[in-house]
C-alpha cells in the first residue's frame, strides 16, 4: 500500500503514456481500417499492379461491397473462393470521402488508398474478378471519417458555385490510381444524383467526364441513386455505362413483394430509354437486393426480391451487382436462402 501511495503519480504518468500510445496503434487509420489485422498483422505493403482478367465478360455478375475498401473483413462476401464458387467476375468497392459546407474535403492519405487498392487489386484479379471503383461521399461539417452510412449534403451548399472544385482535383487523383491497377470500371461518386441533388448533378456530370478521361482509359459508369426520376433531369451522355440502384418498398411483405416486379420493370425501363437517348450501350444494375424496410422481411421474402430483380433485368442489363449488406445493415448473405438463389442465378441462368 505504501509502495502505491509513494509511486501513484510515476504510475499514473506511466498509465497516460501508455494509454496514448495504444490509442495511436488501435486507431492508425492503417491499423483500424483493416490493411493491418491488429492480431495477425496483415501486409501493409504497396504491391505491384496485376493485370486485369483478359477477354469481354457478356454478363457482369457480382457484388458491392463498398467497405471492404478499407477493412476486407468488413463485408461478409470477401471470400475468393465463395466468389468463384458462385461465378462472380466483378466486385465494387467506394473510397471513403467527406466534404463540408465550404467544400473542404477529408479523405484517409492517397498513400495508404494505393496501398489498399493494390492489395484488392491483388487479390481479386488474381482470381479473374474485376474490380469497379465509385467514392462515397458523405457530409461532414467537422470532416469526419466516421463510420456508418453517409450524410446527405444540404442542398445549399451543394449548388454553390465551386463546392465540388476540391473533390475534383482528388478524383483525378483516384481516376489515375484505377488507371494504374487496370481497374474495370470507374465512377465519379456513388449515387451523386441523392448526394448533392439532380440540378446541381446534371451539369457536374458533363464537366467531370473529361476530367476522369484524361486519367483514365477504362469504363466510365454513372451511378444513379434514384432510378425512378434522376434521368429525367440528367443527361449522361459520354459515360459508357449506366447503373441504377434500387430495392423494394418496406412495409407489408406480401404488398412489396406483390408491387415489385412492376416497380422493378418501371425503374429497369425507365434506365434503358435514358441510355438510348444519350447513347449509352451498356446498363447495369450497380446496386440491388435488400436494405431499409426490407431488411426485417423473412429469408424466402428476401429471397424473392432477388428473384425478382433477376427476372426483370434478364435480357434487358448486362449487369448484376448485388448489395453484400455492411455491418450497420444488420443482416448478412451469407448462408440464407438469398444467397442460394444468387447462386443459381450467377451459375446457371445467366449468361
Amino acid at each position: 500500500m505504501n509502495f502505491f501511495k509513494k509511486y501513484k503519480i510515476l504510475l499514473l504518468i506511466i498509465l497516460v503514456i501508455f494509454g496514448v500510445g495504444f490509442g495511436f496503434f488501435l486507431f492508425n487509420p492503417e491499423r483500424f481500417f483493416g490493411v493491418y489485422n491488429l492480431w495477425f498483422q496483415k501486409t501493409n505493403k504497396l504491391l505491384p499492379p496485376v493485370d486485369a482478367p483478359k477477354g469481354e465478360v457478356s454478363t457482369y455478375k457480382g457484388f458491392w461491397m463498398p467497405c471492404s475498401f478499407m477493412n476486407d473483413g468488413c463485408q461478409p462476401m470477401n471470400n475468393t473462393e465463395l466468389l468463384k464458387e458462385m461465378n462472380v467476375n466483378i466486385i465494387g468497392i467506394a473510397p471513403k470521402i467527406v466534404i463540408n459546407s465550404k467544400g473542404e474535403i477529408n479523405y484517409f492519405p492517397m498513400e495508404f488508398m494505393e496501398k489498399r487498392l493494390s492489395q484488392i487489386v491483388n487479390k481479386y484479379h488474381s482470381e479473374e474478378i474485376r474490380v469497379f471503383i465509385s467514392p462515397e461521399l458523405g457530409f461532414s461539417e467537422s470532416l469526419d471519417l466516421g463510420g456508418g452510412e453517409p450524410k446527405p449534403i444540404p442542398r445549399e451548399a451543394a449548388s454553390t458555385p465551386g463546392f465540388l472544385d476540391k473533390y475534383d482535383i482528388l478524383l483525378a487523383d483516384l481516376a489515375k490510381l484505377a488507371e494504374k491497377y487496370h481497374v474495370e470500371i470507374f465512377s465519379p461518386m456513388n449515387e451523386p444524383d441523392m448526394k448533392l441533388g439532380n440540378g446541381v448533378v446534371s451539369a457536374w456530370a458533363q464537366n467531370i467526364l473529361p476530367v476522369i478521361k484524361s486519367n483514365y482509359t477504362g469504363k466510365t459508369l454513372w451511378k444513379v441513386g434514384r432510378g425512378d426520376n434522376a434521368g429525367n433531369e440528367i443527361t449522361f451522355k459520354g459515360y459508357d455505362i449506366l447503373g441504377i440502384d434500387f430495392t423494394a418498398h418496406g412495409g407489408d411483405e406480401n404488398q412489396s413483394l406483390a408491387d415489385f416486379p412492376s416497380t422493378a420493370r418501371g425503374i429497369i425501363d425507365g434506365a434503358l430509354a435514358w441510355a438510348k437517348r444519350d447513347g449509352i450501350e451498356t446498363v447495369f444494375l450497380t446496386e440491388v437486393g435488400v436494405w431499409g424496410g426490407t431488411i426485417k422481411f423473412s429469408d424466402q421474402g428476401k429471397a424473392m426480391i432477388h428473384r425478382i430483380i433477376f427476372q426483370e433485368g434478364q435480357g434487358k442489363v448486362r449487369g448484376f451487382v448485388i448489395l453484400d449488406p455492411p455491418p450497420d445493415q444488420g443482416w448478412s448473405i451469407k448462408n440464407t436462402k438469398s444467397m442460394d438463389e444468387i447462386k443459381t442465378w450467377f451459375t446457371e441462368k445467366l449468361n
